[in-house]
This record gives structure tokens, sequence and C-alpha cells, in this order.
């Protein structure tokens, strides 16, 4: 499998664990304050729709451009595991057509804000490595702060989830609520962030050694019920520009330099909760 292909594979799985976020159309509600933290309840399951558009530029050495185009729809179970003051543990289940299900487990803190990845279908979270692992991160990207807020008020974001194994990644940024609003007889919270996340991996693939630096940006928007906290809506668009350099380890061939730059497209949207068996 090409380069650009294996890594492509690789985020188009990841993104479904961030569905970063987006508002519908909805009616206006009273400026007023509001707290939008984390709040399920264990053993609390949701289903999310997920629609995913990515567009992967690859260049090597003195080769043409080789681009790649993927749409795919999937779908995502989400559970909550455990819900304790200050953390949320959930497994999430992402579902594609045609592939085996893929199963992760992660920590949210109050604030839904991504706090660390346990497992990854039972193997170390290292195996994600920076480039995969920073898909999770538009998730977290709209996460509010855990305090009440008026519509208007924007914050400060400042994010390295811990995953054992592998170098931090530091998600900077704004956030700021939109507006609180009513949809589908909910009362939810609209939030809009942007997000600069640098980028460094060194990863092997086969005999070669793979280098990845560069920077990927994201405007996320969501809508979260005031209830618990759970996002009904959500949209997000990804773009990162990055730098390759390919070593190979065996029979003294040169090292190959590139770029590839990457285009991602998430609409999300919760699913009817599945009817429970009498």
């Amino acid at each position: 499998m090409p380069l650009y292909a294996a890594i492509d594979v690789r985020r188009l799985a990841l993104l479904l664990l961030g569905p970063a976020l987006a508002a519908g159309a909805l009616t206006a509600c009273d400026k007023e304050s509001v707290h939008v933290g984390f709040r399920p309840a264990a053993g609390t399951s949701y289903r999310y729709e997920i629609k995913v558009q990515s567009v992967t530029t690859t260049v090597l050495g003195d080769d043409a451009p080789d681009r790649s185009v993927d749409e795919v729809t999937l779908e995502s179970q989400d559970t909550v595991m455990s819900a304790v003051p200050g953390e949320v543990k959930v497994q999430v289940v992402l579902r594609r057509a045609g592939s085996p299900d893929r199963v992760f487990q992660v920590r949210f803190d109050r604030g839904a804000q991504l706090a660390g990845v346990d497992a990854v279908d039972g193997l170390p979270p290292a195996v994600l490595g920076p480039v995969g692992f920073p898909e999770f991160l538009p998730a977290a990207a709209t996460a509010p702060p855990d305090r009440s807020l008026s519509p208007g008020e924007k914050w400060k974001i400042d994010a390295t989830p811990g995953v054992p194994g592998a170098p931090g990644a530091r998600l900077e940024g704004t956030g700021r609520l939109v507006k609180v609003t009513t949809s589908g007889g909910r009362k939810v919270a609209s939030i809009k962030a942007d997000t600069r996340l640098p980028l460094s991996s060194t990863t092997k693939l086969g005999d070669t050694t793979v280098t990845i630096t560069g920077t990927e940006t994201t405007v996320s928007t969501a809508t979260r019920a005031l209830a618990d906290g759970v996002v009904q809506e959500a949209t997000s668009l990804t773009k990162g520009v990055y730098n390759l350099v390919l070593a190979p380890q065996a029979g003294g061939a040169a090292s190959v330099t590139g770029t590839m730059s990457v285009e991602i497209r998430s609409q999300t949207r919760r699913l009817p909760d599945e009817a429970k068996p009498a």
C-alpha cells in the first residue's frame, strides 16, 4: 500500500472517534449563563452517524503529485463505562461497511476534554502515534471549561492528552459559546473552536523509517445538550501540511523527501437510541 494511502486510511478510521461538532437550525433562547459539563450516566449509550470526506495529496521526490479522495459513512456506538467526579470512561465501537469493527477506550474529563487513550483493539495506545492520534482531538476542541458561561464568552484551549508511549500532542486555540437554543425538545449550547496542532512523528513501514512534521488546523462547531453535555450534531474542517522523509534502512539507498497535504471534512449527527428488548 502506498505511504499516502496507509496514512489516509488510518486517519479516516480515527476520525470516527472524534465527532468534531456543529449546529443545526435552532430556535434562539435568552442569553443566560449555562454550565455545559459532560455528565453522562454510567451504562448510557449513544449512536452517531459520521460522514467523512478526505483529500490527500502526496509528492515524493521528483514524482508527480498523487491525489486521493475518499468519502465514507461510518457509525459509532459510544458506551459510558464509568462516570466519577472528574473523569468519564467511554468505549467507542466504530463500524464501516465491509470492514471489521474497531474498538477504542478513551477517557474524558468533566468538561468533555479528552484526557487520554487506554486501549485500541486491545493494543497499546502508542500504536496510534502522533499522526493518527490528533484525529481524536477535534472532538475535544470544542469542550468548554468546567464553569458557567454566557453566550459570546471565549476561552483559551491548551491541552495535551496523555497517551502512554507516544509523544505529547499539544492542542492550542480558542473556543466560544455562540448561543443557547432549543432543538428537538432539548436545550442545547452551540460552541465554536479554532485550533492549531503541531505534529512530529517517526515510524517504521517495513524497512523504511518515515518522519513526518507539520501543522494541522481545525475549525469545529458543536451543539451539546445542556442536560448531560452529550454532542447532538457536529461538523469540522481539518487542514494539514506535512514534510515527509523516507529513509531506507537497507541497501544504502538515499533518503527521499516530500510533502503531504490533507483536508478532512466531517459531519456528525446523533442517531435515535436503539429500542431495548422487552
